[in-house]
Parts: structure tokens; sequence; C-alpha cells
């Protein structure tokens, strides 16, 4: 009996489809902007009137926090922990602000959120 390599397997023509997202998010563009969902772009987009009306002078996509920093043991490299937000927004008094906005609550995203308040408590930071 004769195997036939997987690369040499016979192909069907069969048309792409769009991978369907775990969490059932649609990624969704804006001005170039690739978003992860269609309510982080419906988010961004709102930023931008914000702007435009000068009641937001400043949009930073994805800023990050350091919750735990690197480390090496016993010879291997331990990467950090990073939490990174959806937005840095600065609004027109100076007042800073960081969103997420998150349709799915992870335990992994609760987590991080948890450590990020502990370690930077004055923070303001929203969810939407």
């Amino acid at each position: 009996m004769s195997r036939v390599r997987a690369d040499s397997a016979m192909k069907l023509d069969v048309p792409k489809t769009a991978p369907i997202s775990k969490y059932h998010n649609k990624t969704t563009e804006v001005d170039g902007i690739l978003f992860d969902s269609q309510k982080e772009a419906e988010y961004y987009t709102n930023l931008l009137w914000l702007k435009r009306s000068g009641a937001v002078t400043d949009i930073k996509l994805q800023p990050e926090f350091v919750l735990q920093p690197a480390y090496e043991r016993e010879g291997k490299k331990i990467r950090p922990i990073i939490y990174r937000a959806d937005f840095k927004v600065t609004e027109a008094s100076g007042h800073v602000y960081y969103v997420d906005t998150k349709g799915m609550k992870t335990p992994v995203y609760l987590l991080k959120k948890k450590m990020l308040l502990y370690k930077y408590p004055d923070i303001d930071f929203r969810e939407e």
C-alpha cells in the first residue's frame, strides 16, 4: 500500500472564507487602521469626532503597561507581563484616561485588569 504525502495530495478548489473569531468579533478598518472589533472601531470613530470638536487633543492606540518586568530564572528568560489598553485619550483640559472596549471579559483580561489597577492606582481606567 502506498501513502500519498499531504503536500502532493489532490488539492480541492474550495473558495476561501474568513476565519471565525473565537469571540465572534469582526475586524473593522477605520482610516486605514485595523481594529479587532466593530465596538473598538466605533469607539475610535467617536474619539475622532471629539478630537475634531476640540474636546480631545490626543488619541494613542494600544498603550502598554508593564505589570511585571521580564526576569531570568535558572538560565531561562521569562517575558514581562504586559497590559495593552485600546486607547489613551488626552482631553483638552490635559486629563488623561485609558479605555478598553471589551465585549468578552476573559479570565486573563480580568486578572491583568486587577494587576493594572493595583500597580497604577491613580490611573483613570474606563471600560466601554
